[in-house]
């Protein structure tokens, strides 16, 4: 799954503030806080339903970052929008991003941590990789606002990708067993 975008966008908030949205650089460390917020409140949903469904968390989570990213490259330069869009960004990004390592461990239970190591140094990749995506982008002339929609490209490939082996997922077993849901507390 690619999550490249958070960091495709979240890199240039500072120049999305500033330059597109016309806003004073003092406005950044609120952009930025709208962005942590909805992470927070994202990440009670989605844990939420990381423990209860399948994938429907991590689906639902990344067609949410799509319409986000979407209405925020179109529409960025009004503040309200940018501020929106960024809280939404973060809200559904955790939508998504519990289900993995649920999953993860379901399919490795003889090597729960190896398999979160693992699960930690594919983030720490994509983080890198949208960076890199951005700054190609405006690097290579259409501006800041390229750098959503590198985010938006790499998603929509994730998400291609996992309707691609969302059937070899399903035969591998990755289903939630009511003992699960007793562990984590439901």
């Amino acid at each position: 799954m690619r999550f490249e975008h958070i960091f495709a966008v979240y890199t240039f908030v500072g120049p999305l503030v500033t330059e597109v949205a016309d806003l004073p650089v003092s406005f950044i460390p609120f952009a930025q806080a709208f962005f942590g917020v909805g992470l927070a409140l994202g990440t009670l949903l989605g844990g939420r339903l990381a423990d209860s469904y399948e994938f429907r968390g991590m689906v639902i989570g990344i067609v949410a970052m799509l319409f986000a990213l979407l209405i925020l490259a179109f529409f960025c330069n009004y503040g309200v929008v940018l501020c929106a869009m960024l809280f939404a960004l973060g809200f559904a990004v955790q939508v998504a991003i519990p289900t993995i390592p649920v999953r993860m461990t379901q399919m490795a239970p003889e090597a729960p941590t190896l398999m979160g190591a693992m699960n930690m140094a594919a983030f720490n990749a994509a983080n890198a990789i949208g960076a890199i995506a951005g700054s190609m982008t405006i690097a290579a002339g259409p501006g800041t606002v390229s750098a959503v929609w590198s985010g938006f490209v790499l998603t929509a490939m994730g998400l291609v990708f996992f309707g691609l082996v969302y059937s070899r997922l399903r035969y591998v077993g990755c289903s939630v067993e009511p003992t699960d849901r007793v562990l984590a507390g439901h």
